[in-house]
């Protein structure tokens, strides 16, 4: 008997067939997709773990820096604890330049994450750069700003000098040798073990203790971290996602006036921004980059555009021929100490003509501040409320004039009869 096939059979097995292979490519991109998001695991921790390349030797001199940690596990957490804010950070950069990622646990042997840490040889920052090493990778050190101890131009100082170190001796312990010792150091080392006809690896080479003990404590860290269950720790999870934001400002402005404006405290603002040696950041030709937690970046710069307060409740000051400490501190109410300690003057340094320090921001700015253009008011005038006004790009006098519900002539009238702004420059108010 033969087969009779309906053509709504054909139609069924042809759509039941279109169906299946749908399915089929559906159930497949959703296996590639978490087959990717696989790739990108939630703690940060293990992403480490998966960039682990240095191999560590079974000595006893490592196990008892592994103790060392073990044994004090409450000091070990709060490290870890402060280098939650720069590790994400760290991780990113060492795996985008296809270093091990034990280099992320460099900076608890340089500066167990203290931004501010500074030893008896100079050395400052998360990596510990000393003055003329941080010159020769580009960092700028004067009395306003330490790149040495920046964050993000410490970092890549950093690893642009361990990079270069590794092309130099072709190992990584070696490199992180001539890290803690000097690469003068290391090459001695090395052409003496040449010419005794001894091997060069990091194993073989005589270094002093203090340099062998920097790179295995480096080592015992990454056993620690790699297997924390092991030695009883138990490390806290941290967020695989950026900590910071990098934000720009284009004016002077109050370090206590950024973190409040962000919404964090003055303390969370200098672990973020160490580099700053005074309670302003100081822009002059071009933008500033500060770090903020990145959720609060939206909220900061919400509110600094709104703001219409002083940005500084310090004002740079140009000293004059004949200015002095004890006068300036007199004349602006504060102490001779606490006059140099906000300048970073030592007890016998002198004030130089020209040179910019930091005063007190008075209500009615007196001297030649360079950034403020003011008239001495009359002492009715006293009794009117006072503004200090920030100029920002597009500001205009008519458009400042109405916001505040004054006239151009009476702005221009307590600021020299001033008419031409810019940026950062500071204009008297007086409201009643």
């Amino acid at each position: 008997m033969g087969i009779i096939i309906k053509s709504s059979h054909i139609l069924f097995c042809l759509l039941f067939l279109w169906v299946g292979i749908l399915t089929t490519t559906d159930i497949g991109a959703a296996t590639n997709v978490a087959s990717n998001e696989s790739q990108y695991p939630a703690d940060l921790w293990d992403r480490i773990r998966g960039g682990f390349a240095l191999k560590v030797p079974n000595t006893k001199a490592v196990h008892d820096i592994e103790d060392s940690y073990v044994q004090h596990p409450q000091n070990f957490y709060r490290i870890l604890e402060r280098g939650e804010r720069y590790l994400y950070f760290i991780i990113e950069e060492i795996e985008r330049r296809g270093m091990p990622a034990e280099i992320a646990l460099l900076p608890i042997v340089e500066s167990a994450f203290d931004p501010s840490a500074k030893s008896a040889s100079s050395a400052v920052g998360l990596w510990q750069f000393i003055p003329a090493t941080g010159k020769s990778f580009g960092l700028t050190q004067n009395a306003w700003h330490d790149d040495r101890r920046d964050v993000i131009a410490g970092t890549n100082a950093a690893l642009d000098y361990l990079q270069f170190l590794h092309k130099r001796f072709d190992s990584w312990e070696i490199a992180i040798a001539a890290y803690n010792w000097g690469q003068t150091a290391i090459k001695r080392a090395v052409k003496r073990n040449l010419e005794k006809g001894k091997p060069t690896s990091f194993h073989h080479l005589k270094l002093p203790d203090e340099t062998r003990h920097h790179v295995f404590k480096l080592l015992a860290l990454k056993n620690i971290i790699a297997n924390p269950a092991w030695y009883d720790i138990q490390l806290k999870a941290i967020p695989n996602r950026p900590y910071f934001s990098q934000v720009k400002v284009d004016n002077h402005i109050d370090t206590a006036i950024v973190a409040k404006l962000a919404g964090i405290t003055l303390d969370e603002f200098k672990a973020l921004n160490p580099a700053y040696n005074r309670p302003i950041v100081k822009v002059l030709n071009e933008s500033r980059t500060i770090l903020l937690p990145v959720d609060t970046v939206e909220v900061f710069q919400e509110r600094i555009n709104s703001f219409d307060e002083p940005l500084m409740t310090w004002h740079i000051y140009t000293v004059k021929r004949g200015d002095g400490i004890n006068t300036l501190a007199k004349n602006n109410g504060v102490s001779r100490n606490q006059l140099r300690k906000m300048n970073g003057l030592t007890q016998k340094e002198k004030l130089k003509h020209g040179q910019r320090i930091l005063l007190p921001q008075a209500p009615i700015p007196f001297g030649s501040d360079i950034s403020i253009v003011r008239k001495k008011p009359n002492p009715i005038q006293y009794k009117q409320r006072t503004t200090v006004y920030t100029v920002k790009k597009g500001d205009t006098l008519y458009g400042i004039a109405r916001r505040y519900g004054l006239t151009i002539k009476q702005i221009k009238s307590w600021n020299d009869n001033n008419e031409n702004l810019s940026i950062g420059q500071q204009l008297i108010l007086l409201r009643t």
